[in-house]
């Protein structure tokens, strides 16, 4: 055994802490167990300290093997003993107790992950979308020439606002742009496009000096947000469902039985 099974309870809080900081976590004695093996036969041998008795201790090496060894232990006022140290039923059971933890942790936050769900669960992220289609159709129509009552003023600014949309229905998640790195990079691909749109649209200078130029322009820009839409509807996919279920592994754990010897 080595000084990380000292640790691995501290690890193991620390871990939990990190993904889950509101958990409360209860330990069973099987860490306790291990830790004293551990500090018997290789963290202080010598000169171990319990509840006020001193003993040293010394692994009996012939007994050694891959299940596990007999400790020879010299309590200060009892004579020696010996005791076999299982090591793999203690592997064992210290696997089980963690994935015992872990599990209960996954359990808690797939469960909080419900909740949150739940409450936007029919608020669709793509509803900030509903009107580009339209939008697209009276820039084309004016650009074209083929329009009789120009709209182009009004589809650029509800592009535009359909985007602010969309950010304030993710900010109600406590999400954000950053949350997405594929969103990131769409709402960077579309603001060029869309500001030459809108300079255009408004008779100001801009990189978009024809008409055919603008038609490339759109087409770009109408490509950036059907691709946008699409991830927001995966997103509104996601929120139906519900969380993965947990399985909760069957402990393989063997019971333990420590036989101390007492020797006259």
């Amino acid at each position: 055994m080595s000084c990380r099974q000292c640790s691995f309870n501290r690890t193991l809080r620390n871990l939990i802490r990190a993904i889950h900081p509101r958990q409360i976590i209860q330990l069973k004695d099987v860490f306790t167990d291990i830790r004293e093996a551990r500090n018997a036969s290789v963290g202080h041998p010598t000169e171990l300290k319990r509840e006020g008795t001193l003993s040293a201790h010394g692994i009996v090496q012939h007994s050694m093997c891959k299940d596990g060894f007999e400790l020879l232990s010299y309590p200060e006022k009892d004579g020696k003993v010996f005791q076999y140290v299982p090591v793999l039923k203690l592997i064992e059971k210290q696997q089980a107790e963690a994935v015992r933890i872990l599990s209960e942790v996954v359990e808690d936050l797939r469960e909080q992950e419900e909740v949150h769900r739940s409450q936007f669960r029919e608020v669709k992220l793509m509803a900030a979308f509903d009107q580009n289609s339209y939008a697209f159709e009276k820039l084309f129509e004016e650009i074209r020439g083929d329009s009789v009552c120009p709209r182009g003023n009004w589809a650029v600014k509800h592009l535009r606002k359909s985007l602010d949309d969309f950010e304030k229905l993710l900010k109600a998640r406590d999400l954000s742009l950053d949350s997405y790195d594929p969103i990131k990079y769409r709402y960077d691909e579309i603001e060029h496009p869309l500001t030459e749109l809108t300079k255009f649209m408004q008779r100001e200078p801009s990189e978009i000096v024809s008409n055919k130029t603008a038609v490339v322009f759109l087409e770009a820009l109408q490509s950036y947000f059907k691709h946008l839409r699409q991830m927001a509807g995966e997103i509104d996919e996601e929120y139906s469902s519900k969380p993965d279920q947990v399985v909760q592994p069957q402990s393989s754990a063997i019971p333990i039985t420590v036989t101390i010897t007492p020797i006259e």
